[in-house]
């Protein structure tokens, strides 16, 4: 096992000073405090894994972010990266996390990540045949729960780190073919495989979420989905491969009735946003800038739904997300057991279609 110790950068210093903004700050302000002042940070610890599944015979690769110094069990985020991508390429969400309290497990999945795309001359072709591949969307979903499986020995067995896992405070979030992979675990069905919501997963953080295209109703797709979600996205967030278009990227958020559910557009964010813009560098100049946001995005809702803070929560819920965003994005939310909102779109025959 190797382990290094990483100081965490300066841009991700805003959610040190985000829980004292008032709800009327701008994104400006924020990222202005993040490059400003300099602000004493905790330092994040990571930790590299090269698990084993024997049921399956796979190896899980897993890199763990955490502070670098703790008091008491700290909630865990199990983090799953997207189509042609891998755990590196998301290293500043570890660090992020880790540096705000959290234990933050970021998963590889052989088969669907940058090997893929890297040992051919025709990667679009590639990526799409792995999209395609059913047996990857099912590793993906075992792999997650290998991993927290993992954890749960690492904890019985009083494993380095062990001690600091609470693993009644785990949420999952991923980007891509991995928002698909962590809102499996939280109970979306996909057409012709059989899915069961993981009991232990609490929140999810869904960064441009695939919708299914065939196969499957929406209602039926989301129906079993019944813990709070934070879902991303962006106005240009068309996919690169999968048939997702930017305006039905909030359909996963239009369908879920479970649990307080949000969804966050990031005005003039596409689908190359949260991992960076390797097939076209030209186009990655605001990828830092719209990361920051991410970054905060999601240790708010995290801290207000995984650490149950009731300031943050209501933060949340009064819309300061929406106001610190300010001309760069939008917060649109729906708080659990909205039914009507359900039955108002299905009769209305818009199913497919995001809500207007």
């Amino acid at each position: 096992m190797m382990r290094t110790r990483v100081v965490a950068a300066a841009a991700l210093a805003a959610m040190l000073v985000f829980a004292a903004l008032p709800s009327g700050t701008t994104a400006e302000e924020v990222v202005w405090q993040v490059g400003g002042p300099a602000i004493a940070l905790p330092s994040a610890v990571k930790s590299d894994y090269r698990w084993l599944d024997p049921l399956r015979g796979r190896e899980v690769p897993a890199t763990i972010y955490y502070p670098a110094s703790a008091t008491g069990p700290l909630p865990v985020i199990v983090f799953s990266h997207g189509l042609g991508r891998s755990r590196e390429d998301y290293a500043y969400l570890g660090r992020h996390w880790a540096s705000h309290g959290y234990i933050a497990v970021l998963v590889q999945h052989p088969g669907s990540d940058q090997a893929v795309r890297q040992r051919t001359v025709r990667p679009i072709k590639a990526l799409r045949e792995a999209w395609e591949d059913p047996v990857n969307a099912m590793n993906r979903r075992r792999d997650l729960i290998f991993a927290i499986d993992q954890l749960e020995r690492m904890k019985i067995q009083n494993m380095p780190l062990g001690p600091w896992l609470d693993l009644e405070r785990v949420g999952v979030a991923g980007n891509d073919f991995g928002a698909q992979t962590a809102m499996v675990l939280a109970g979306q069905a996909l057409p012709g495989q059989i899915t069961r919501p993981d009991p232990r997963v609490k929140a999810v953080v869904a960064m441009s979420p695939p919708v299914p295209q065939r196969g499957i109703s929406l209602a039926e797709a989301y129906e079993h989905v019944h813990v709070p979600c934070l879902y991303m996205t962006g106005t240009q967030d068309d996919g690169l491969v999968g048939a997702t278009k930017a305006d039905q990227r909030r359909l996963p958020f239009d369908y879920t009735f479970g649990g307080d559910q949000y969804l966050l557009t990031f005005r003039g964010g596409d689908h190359m946003i949260y991992c960076g813009h390797v097939l076209d560098r030209t186009r990655g100049q605001n990828d830092a800038f719209f990361q920051r946001l991410i970054c905060v995005s999601s240790t708010a809702f995290m801290d207000a739904y995984l650490k149950d803070h009731p300031g943050m929560k209501t933060w949340m819920i009064a819309g300061g997300l929406n106001n610190t965003l300010g001309r760069h994005g939008w917060v649109e939310r729906k708080l659990g057991g909205d039914d009507e909102a359900l039955e108002e779109i299905v009769s209305s025959g818009r199913e497919g279609k995001p809500r207007q």
